[in-house]
């Protein structure tokens, strides 16, 4: 988990350009240029976990575009579709539009730098989960719609998007707590 934590600012780091890279050495600089660094792993990871979830529910309306499946869905499955959609829906907003997880230098709101391995930490929980929703609905979509197995994991699948939409509330908790 370290690992991949590391990976995401590094990854940013790498892309700079030769410009960039030069001017890193000039004193003041150099502090400022890593905040927009961490600034930019922060949107990458929240972009990242976006895009999971997109593709998850892309997934999921390509299994249900078949007429045969649909003819085969109850109203009370429809119903559970439905939800499950909003739900994703509200979870892909909440995190396209999640607060920053690090401050620029003129921004009104600061975030202490020591704590923000806690932030970090969290992101990758969150980029789990997203990634265990997406596998459940690739699980999903091999069930026919309506047996007992298509509604156990229905049900588990809400339960991880709810789960998801917790930790985006934890995030916010957690951001909250490291403003001064």
């Amino acid at each position: 988990m370290n690992e991949r934590r590391k990976q995401i600012p590094e990854k940013v780091r790498e892309e700079l350009g030769l410009l960039e890279r030069i001017i890193s050495y000039v004193p003041g600089y150099r502090g400022y240029k890593e905040k927009e660094l961490r600034r930019e792993s922060d949107r990458l990871v929240r972009s990242e976990i976006a895009n999971k979830l997109r593709a998850a529910k892309d997934a999921m309306r390509r299994s249900l575009a078949n007429p045969i499946i649909m003819q085969k869905i109850s109203s009370e499955d429809a119903w559970r579709i439905n939800t499950l959609m909003s739900r994703l829906d509200r979870v892909i907003q909440r995190i396209d539009r999640a607060a920053a997880g690090y401050a620029g230098m003129f921004d009104a709101v600061k975030v202490r730098e020591n704590m923000l391995d806690k932030v970090i930490q969290h992101d990758l929980s969150l980029i789990e989960n997203a990634e265990a929703v997406k596998a459940s609905v690739e699980s999903l979509v091999k069930v026919e719609p309506g047996k007992e197995e298509w509604k156990r994991l229905m049900d588990d699948l809400m339960l991880k998007i709810d789960e998801l939409d917790s930790l985006i509330d934890r995030r916010i908790e957690i951001l909250r707590g490291l403003v001064d």
